[in-house]
This record gives structure tokens, sequence and C-alpha cells, in this order.
């Protein structure tokens, strides 16, 4: 009986064992989980950003004027090559099917670049634990990310540039080896650049480590500037054959001080709002605790360059997050690489168990969050945004146009209305035209949108104007309340509307994303 016993206890003793031994298998079962996570929101609905950049991407190219086609979006253009090909991939698989693919191929990639990050770090114990960071992190819904957010291709990114960064330091046994993989990791980051174009951390981590490595730094620095340079020229050739080096330059970094001006000269309702749950997402989601261990093993090791740059890129993305001042919960995507490389240093400094205990308590809430919210997106029920566009592409017809007022683009894109105004989301809408005389132009006009959408009410911020106000009563009739969402026709137009009050079970109801 004592026999069968000590055989039951040692039988965890072993799984434990087998799974930080850092084989082959074990890295495999991980990228397995991260797909199971995120399998069952291939069918939740599109997000804003997710539905908004799809409707960017597939006007960019068609039409002529603004930065991306018809259409301007305060984001680099890597980001929209990303969606380009989601929208490729779309009118086979569908836009939800396509676009979490994509998320699903970039997570696995992070996870993969995460686990030799922290082999690195803290060895095969080191890898597993940053590896199932990056995996939880990732897909938790706390944090949105099994949908295909715009932070999540440049997490996979950053996370690519310090694995290569740490192999060119640590493990290359060559120059020519050390200057190649130092040139992929600029690449890499340059890449995420062009993805979110505040994701600096992976030069960030690099410049920290080789800065106290001594004078091999330096070569490596060099070759990594070499890499680094090749996306940047491709983008910034790109903008001067197009678009124009300053217009580009003013979406990606103009626009977001103009735009800070703006969110903190508005309500503050809104932002502190999001910023109680963005906090208690991260206590929540297991971040917190992660992030504790984190600083506990960096001062812990900070004799380390390792530590020191870990440190500096945690420190980078607090900073990045608290200074676009929104609190979206998805901007916690950023916190992924310093809290995966955290937890391996905090195995390389002998926090084994708490490592064990944090790690597990953050993916039991990754796993919670995603049973909790499975059944509604498996069943692939609508967001109110969403419901209004399924609502609206039962009466259109093809060529149809369509404004939402303000952002939530992804209206637009599940109608499959064409979008006219420039400005989809509603940060750009207050900042570039905050008197609304683009927009009202437009309903004015010869050209005016069929559809008009009123998503949360036309009076959000105070920026209608007596004018606006004017072309909706003359130029538009109420047709339809969908979700508490009214739906507007031009008054010349004629549809076969149906039922003009509607509202399925819905996934859950989202506010409009800036």
């Amino acid at each position: 009986m004592q026999s069968a016993r000590r055989r039951g206890a040692g039988a965890p003793r072993d799984v434990v064992r087998w799974a930080e031994s850092g084989r082959g298998p074990v890295l495999v079962g991980v990228l397995a989980l991260t797909a199971l996570f995120r399998l069952p929101y291939v069918w939740s609905p599109l997000s804003s950003d997710e539905g908004g950049f799809l409707l960017v991407a597939h006007q960019w190219g068609t039409t002529d004027g603004s930065l991306y086609g018809n259409q301007w979006v305060d984001r680099p253009p890597g980001l929209l090559v990303l969606f380009r090909l989601a929208d490729l991939g779309s009118g086979l698989l569908g836009d939800r099917v396509a676009l979490r693919l994509v998320a699903l191929v970039l997570a696995l990639v992070a996870v993969a670049a995460a686990w030799f990050a922290g082999r690195v770090v803290g060895g095969a114990r080191g890898a597993l634990a940053a590896s199932l960071v990056m995996a939880a992190v990732t897909s938790t819904p706390v944090f949105s990310g099994p949908r295909l957010m715009t932070a999540m291709p440049a997490v996979t990114f950053v996370t690519v540039c310090v694995a290569l960064t740490l192999a060119a330091t640590y493990e290359a046994t060559t120059p020519r080896a050390r200057a190649s993989l130092a040139a992929a990791a600029g690449v890499a980051g340059a890449t995420a650049l062009m993805m979110k174009q505040n994701f600096a951390d992976g030069f960030v981590f690099a410049a920290v480590l080789w800065l106290l490595v001594g004078r091999r730094g330096w070569k490596l620095a060099a070759a990594c500037a070499a890499g680094a340079a090749l996306p940047l020229l491709a983008t910034l050739w790109w903008a001067a054959a197009g678009p124009g080096v300053g217009a580009l330059w003013e979406a990606m970094y103009g626009f977001r001080e103009q735009a800070v001006g703006v969110i903190l000269g508005s309500s503050t309702v809104g932002p502190e709002a999001r910023m109680r749950v963005f906090a208690l997402a991260l206590l929540g989601s297991g971040a917190v605790f992660l992030a504790a261990v984190t600083v506990w093993a960096g001062v812990r090791e900070r004799r380390r360059p390792i530590a020191v740059a870990t440190l500096a890129v945690a420190a980078y993305a607090v900073v990045g997050i608290a200074g676009g001042g929104s609190w979206w919960r998805h901007y916690a995507l950023q916190l992924a690489l310093p809290l995966s490389l955290g937890a391996a240093l905090a195995i390389r400094s002998g926090l084994v168990r708490v490592v064990r205990v944090t790690v597990g308590l953050t993916l039991v809430s990754t796993l919670v969050g995603v049973l909790w919210l499975a059944p509604a997106a498996v069943q692939g029920r609508p967001s109110s945004g969403t419901a209004v566009g399924e609502w609206i592409r039962e009466r259109a017809v093809a060529g149809d146009a369509g404004l939402v007022a303000y952002g939530s683009p992804q209206v637009l894109r599940v109608a499959g209305l064409y979008a006219p105004y420039p400005y989809s989301w509603s940060l750009p809408v207050r900042v570039r035209d905050p008197d609304l005389e683009q927009m009202t132009a437009l309903l004015d006009g010869a050209h005016a949108p069929e559809w008009l959408v009123e998503m949360g009410s036309f009076t959000w911020w105070g920026i209608d104007t007596a004018a606006f106000d004017d072309a909706v009563a003359t130029r538009y009739r109420e047709v339809a309340d969908v979700c508490g969402h009214r739906v507007f026709l031009r008054a010349d137009v004629v549809r076969d509307l149906g039922a003009t009050t509607w509202c399925p079970s819905l996934y859950g109801r989202t506010t409009p994303e800036s």
C-alpha cells in the first residue's frame, strides 16, 4: 500500500521533470496548448480593429487619396500588409477564420521564440517557463489575445528579435555566425516597428545587453543596425514613391502627439473606467504576479547584463502602455516578452518553486477565461456592432457605401459596404476632423453614402454640429434599431428592409476602440 502511494505521489513529479527536461516534444506540447487556447475563438466576432484593418487593407490599392487608398489610419504599412494577406484568405475561409489563423501562426512563432530565448536565460526550465508565459499572456481572452489585435504581430517580431539577440551574444561560436544572427535580430526588430510603431522593445533589450557585455557588443550592434536598415529603407522607399515620407511620419508619430492632447482634453470618464478594468485584467490574468517575479529576479541578478536588459524592456513596456492614455486591455500584450524573460530569469536565480506556482496560476487563469467565453464564441454569436453589419448586409446591394458615427469600422466590413469617409476610427475623427466638416460635406454631397449608423450617440464627445445634425435630418431617415444602434438610410434610396427592430443573442457588447 505504501509503495503504491509513493508511486502515485511520484507520478506528478515525473511529469514535471519531463516537462522541464527541455526536449523537443515538450516544445511541441506547449505549441499544442497554445493552439487549444485559441481554437474556440476562431469563430468569435470581429473586433473593431480587426474589421477596420481588413476594411482598410481591402480598399488599399483600389482607390486614390489618403495614406492607404482612400483611408487614413495611424499605423505603419507592415501591419496593413499583414491584414491584406488575411483579406486575401478571407474569400475562401471567411473573415473570422482567416484572421484567427494568422493570429495563431504569429502566436506559435512567438511561443517558439520565447522558448529559445528562455533556454539561453535559464536553461531547459527557463525555456519551459518563458514559453508557457508567452502562451498564456498572448492567448488569454482577458487581453483579447485570441484575436488578431494590432499588438500581436509586433509581439511576435520583438520576441524573435530578442531570441536572435541572445543567440548572437551567448551561443554563436564564430564571428560570422554572431554577425548574421545580430543582423537577423535587426530585421526582426525593425519589422516589429513596421507592425506597431512604439514596439522598439527588441532594440531596447539589445542596446542595453550589448552596452553591458563589453567590446563585442559594439560589433553586434553594428550588424544589427545593418539588418534593421533593410525593412526601414524599404518602407521609406514605398513612402517616397507613394504618400510621402512626411505623411507616413505624421501617421506613425505626429498624430500620436496630437491624439494624446485630445484624449487628455476630453472627458476622463472613459479612460479612467478603462484604466480600472485594465488593472483588474492584470490582476485576474496573473500578470501582476509575473511582474513581481520579474522585478524580484531582476534585482537578485542585477549584476548580469541579461537581468538589466530584462528590467529595461519591462520598464519600456510600462511606459509604452501608459503613454497611450487609452488603456485598452490588449495593450497589455506588450508585457508578454518581459514577463516571459522574467520567468526564465527567476529560474536562473533559483526561484524555481515561485515560478512554478506563478506560471501555474497564469495558465489556470487563461484556461478559465477560455472556458468562460468559449461557448458563445463557438456558437458564432455576433457582437452588437457586427450584428448591425449583418442586418445591413442582408439589405444592401452591391456598391452601397456606409458611414459609422463614430468608429466601429467592423460594421462596414461585415456589411460589405464601401467606406468613403477617410477616418474609420473615432480618435482620428476627433483629431483630424473635430468639427465634422469633412463628414458633413460627405453627407451633404453628391456621393453621400446610402447607409449611416449611429454607434452609441451622435453627441459623443460633443463634436456634433448644427450642420451635421441638419445633414442627417434632411438627407437621411431612420429605418432600424439593431441592438440599440440606430440605422439610417439615405432619403432617396429604397431598400427592402423587412424587420426594423432586431437583436440576436450576443457574444458581448463592444465599445468602439479608438
